[in-house]
């Protein structure tokens, strides 16, 4: 026995689960084993009860935490019960027992108030008032724990409290959440070596350089700490869930309070050679670094998890906790969330030629969930062995922890046995010929394959701001000099994503199927036209999918879509018709995969039913034709073929298009208190459309501009523009607006602007006129009818509904319901009913049928269509160009594009 002196709350502890488990074996109650001796506290504190009480170990069930003191511990002390219930409520519990020897006192959750009150108290020990006399009444307290254990017991079968499945706890990021606490010290931590250790920094900044777009926000410091936190628990989760599973990696037993990080990884690069999973077992950039606090804490999680014997759960709770991980650090640690479950299913249903055969893989596989759905494709409906699976599913990344946490994704328990082909390596350099290892977990034998072709390749390309730009700058220019003469010409203003496809294409076989997730930019931008002509000399544009009910990301303001292409040799072969399709299901509602299953086969044979999706058909000669209109991407979603045979007019012929000014400094040119300044430096300015009210008005703001040097406006006596000019003339301020010719105080305010479009429509599509003309701002288009066009019918003809159609369909729609445009797309794109082929009386007409619009308040789209006056005038628009589309044909593609759009925040 322990000398009384030394006696401690952890020797207590240590005895007390000792006892508890002899008396739990003795009989066959709720309480099936108790455990906390690994997760006592070190230099770190007590990251979980001191005494934890296991259930069912099929679903590692924990029923209690205990919290234990020595006497001289008051069983009322705040932190002693605070302390507890803490911890109770990271592990999803509703009731915990305070012990200070002394009194035991169990709490218990009043789920009406959400607080833990006493339920019961036990003080047969009330004489031991002192740590020394702990020790020799050891027998007495051994009794009452066993008293109160039948006790717990019972409330545990009546019902009044419960258990709960670790995974529950898992799930809700608690956990996690606690580990993640330690990364401040941490990052503090790394800071210090960054400068006693100038190796380490270079290391951590070309980390940083390479995948640190891919995280959440914060310094590269901050970032770096929760990686490596995050790499820690998957090592230990994972090799626990082993554990259970393969005798070998019973070494993780070897994990004591007294191994350091070091010897940790030493472990781990041993199991991994054994039995595969180098992918999560692998070194990571500082993972040695980790403070003591952060270790301990970590050491102690490692003990809760060999308590539960997490890895002996059944496979479905195991599935659970795998999944759980790889969603609880994307979400905690990259920002992110994963890819929908029923959007990757749908991705891999469709991409699938034979399920049984095809070799398919994501090269940019993130969290792994498209990689998981395409294993579970093969698993469930191709009914494969797993072994079969594990040889034609492949996944890879180019950051090491996001190919951890797709290894997570991808181990189904079914493949826990066969080598997992996850792998890292930059999607820019696959080729067929690339080399990849992996090990088989039977008998540790090192697998070494060429990538070969893939019968499929199904991702999520990535979404890399302009900033993350500069990393892939190498890889760029090699996919556009692959291209020969055709990548002098494409255009740099793409996102990454569109070299990736074009990059991608030598590891598709031909005939081989690629079905891929990517910002719908590519829709109504002029590097999406481009991209839309490379990706076609390489391969058969399929199908285009768009979410007609909500984002499918709902967490970021990118709006996607899914295009499905085939493999071709022959650039000039002939093509079929191109899908586009409207889903009107929510992905949330793609709950199973026969959900899935009947959606791709309605994409699949063209046969959609009405409250699922709609489905256009075009053919590629088409599409062309409705290029040169500006009408290639969002507006093939809906009935559009009888805009081809409109009597339409490049904007550009008819109209000078130009940029709204942007002068970097609106404080300055924006006066706040105009009247401060001469009238002659004052002229109107419109900022945005929300000033127009109706289609005709006057701008609301005013711009200040001088043309006079400083001397001549102070010889003049204009002391309010010259006392403006000098409040900002810092060198910093005239260096930035300095340019060549000007003065830096001056803008170009010459060419006013009577007519203005919007780079960013809302739920109003028009083009407004003002009168007096104005400057108008970056967020305008200024449109400036040719000398031999009348302005006001050029006004009246860009508000027919014909005209919203067009503009609608010239951009694409943004997570906010904003509809994207730029003055070089409505300059190249934007076409109008050509105003030069109708006689005088006919514009006559046009102009008085407009009248009745212009008395009035702009309306939503939607109430627009319904207003007797504006049918009216379409009805005159049509007349008069000889149209016979029916206006209502008209209307309703309006709607439904314009639906599709604002479906992106509903």
């Amino acid at each position: 026995m322990k000398l009384a002196a030394r006696y401690n709350e952890r020797s207590f502890a240590i005895d007390l689960i000792g006892h508890l488990k002899i008396a739990i074996s003795k009989v066959n109650r709720p309480v099936k084993d108790a455990g906390g001796e690994h997760t006592v506290s070190g230099e770190g504190g007590s990251l979980f009860p001191d005494v934890l009480l296991f259930g069912d170990r099929s679903n590692a069930v924990i029923m209690q935490g205990w919290e234990l003191k020595m006497p001289d511990t008051s069983i009322d002390d705040v932190d002693f019960r605070e302390n507890a219930e803490m911890k109770a409520r990271i592990l999803g519990l509703d009731s915990y027992l305070l012990w200070n020897v002394t009194i035991a006192r169990l709490y218990r959750l009043d789920p009406t108030s959400d607080r833990f009150t006493i339920y019961r108290e036990w003080n047969d020990l009330s004489d031991i008032t002192t740590r020394k006399m702990v020790v020799p009444n050891k027998a007495r307290w051994e009794a009452l724990a066993e008293k109160i254990l039948v006790e717990l017991n019972d409330l545990l079968s009546d019902g009044y409290i419960q258990g709960r499945p670790f995974i529950e706890s898992y799930r809700t990021g608690g956990i996690t959440n606690l580990l993640l606490t330690n990364a401040p010290e941490l990052e503090a931590s790394l800071k210090k070596a960054s400068i006693s250790d100038t190796d380490f920094d270079a290391e951590m900044e070309q980390w940083w350089i390479s995948h640190g777009a891919e995280y959440f926000k914060g310094t590269r410091e901050a970032v770096l700490a929760q990686a490596i936190l995050s790499n820690w628990i998957a090592k230990f989760m994972f090799a626990n869930i082993l554990r259970e599973q393969d005798d070998r990696a019973r070494t993780i037993e070897t994990v004591e309070d007294e191994t350091t990080p070091d010897e940790a990884l030493e472990i781990f690069k041993r199991l991994s050679e054994e039995i595969n999973f180098w992918t999560i077992f692998s070194d990571f950039i500082g993972l040695e670094k980790v403070t003591p606090q952060a270790w301990d804490h970590l050491l102690q999680f490692n003990g809760l998890l060999r308590d539960l014997r997490v890895g002996s759960v059944d496979q479905a709770q195991l599935s659970d906790i795998l999944e759980t991980t790889v969603e609880v650090t994307t979400r905690k640690l990259r920002g992110q969330y994963p890819t929908p479950l029923g959007l990757a299913r749908l991705l891999a249903r469709l991409a699938a030629k034979d399920i049984s055969q095809d070799r398919v893989i994501d090269p940019c596989c993130g969290s792994g969930t498209i990689a998981r759905a395409n294993a579970e494709l093969k698993l469930v409906t191709g009914e494969l062995p797993a072994a079969t699976v594990s040889a034609q599913v492949y996944a890879s990344d180019q950051d090491p922890q996001a190919v951890q946490i797709a290894t997570f994704a991808m181990t189904n328990p079914a493949m826990m046995h066969s080598p997992i082909r996850v792998f890292r390596r930059d999607a820019f350099t696959l080729t067929p010929e690339t080399e990849v290892d992996f090990t088989d977990p039977s008998d540790g034998t090192v697998i070494t394959e060429h990538l070969g072709e893939f019968d499929a390749l199904t991702t999520n390309l990535p979404f890399i701001a302009q900033a993350g730009r500069k990393q892939y700058g190498n890889a760029l220019a090699r996919v556009k000099e692959a291209m020969g003469e055709d990548g002098k010409t494409f255009t740099g203003r793409s996102d990454v994503a569109a070299y990736l496809p074009l990059s991608l294409a030598q590891i598709i076989r031909p005939g081989g199927r690629m079905a891929m997730i990517i910002t719908n930019s590519w829709l109504g931008t002029d590097w999406g036209d481009a991209f839309y002509r490379e990706l076609s000399k390489r391969f058969e544009l399929k199908t285009v999918i768009t979410s007609g009910s909500g984002r499918w990301f709902g967490n970021s303001e990118v709006v996607t879509n899914i295009l499905i292409a085939e493999r071709i040799e022959d650039p000039d072969q002939q093509r079929g018709p191109i899908k586009f399709v409207t889903l009107k299901r929510r992905i949330e509602d793609l709950q199973s995969v026969e959900d899935v299953r009947d959606i791709a086969r309605q994409i699949v044979a063209a046969r959609p039913l009405d409250d699922v999706m709609t489905l256009r058909t075009v053919m590629p000669d088409a599409l062309e034709r409705f290029r040169s209109l500006g009408l290639s991407g969002s507006a093939q979603f809906v009935d559009c073929d009888w805009a081809l045979d409109l009597p339409l007019i490049p904007l550009a012929k008819v109209a000078f298009i130009r940029r709204g000014e942007r002068r970097g400094m609106n404080e300055f040119f924006y006066p706040r208190k105009p009247e401060l300044i001469e009238d002659e430096y004052l002229v109107p300015l419109a900022k945005n459309m929300t000033e127009l009210r109706r289609l005709s008005g006057q701008a609301q703001g005013v711009a200040f501009s001088c043309a006079e040097t400083t001397r001549d406006l102070k010889r003049m006596g204009h002391i309010g523009a010259l006392d403006w000019i000098n409040a900002f003339a810092t060198p910093a301020v005239i260096k930035k607006l300095s340019r060549a010719g000007k003065h830096w105080y001056q803008m170009d305010t010459d060419d006013l602007s009577s007519l203005v479009a919007s780079v960013g429509y809302g739920e109003r599509i028009f083009v407004g006129r003002l009168d007096p003309p104005a400057f108008c701002d970056q967020r305008l288009v200024p449109i400036k009818p040719a000398p031999d066009i009348d302005d006001k019918l050029l006004h009246a003809l860009l508000n027919s509904t014909i005209s919203m159609f067009l503009i609608e369909g010239l951009g694409f729609g943004r997570g906010l319901g904003v509809l994207d445009l730029n003055k070089d797309r409505m300059e190249s794109s934007l076409h109008v009913l050509d105003p030069t082929v109708l006689d005088d009386a006919a514009a006559d007409r046009i102009l008085a049928a407009f009248q009745p619009l212009l008395q009035r308040d702009i309306m939503k789209v939607a109430d627009e269509l319904e207003a007797s006056d504006r049918q009216a005038f379409d009805d005159v628009v049509l007349k008069e160009f000889g149209i016979e589309t029916p206006r209502e044909r008209i209307y309703d593609a309006l709607r439904a594009l314009f639906e599709i759009r604002m479906a992106a925040i509903r």
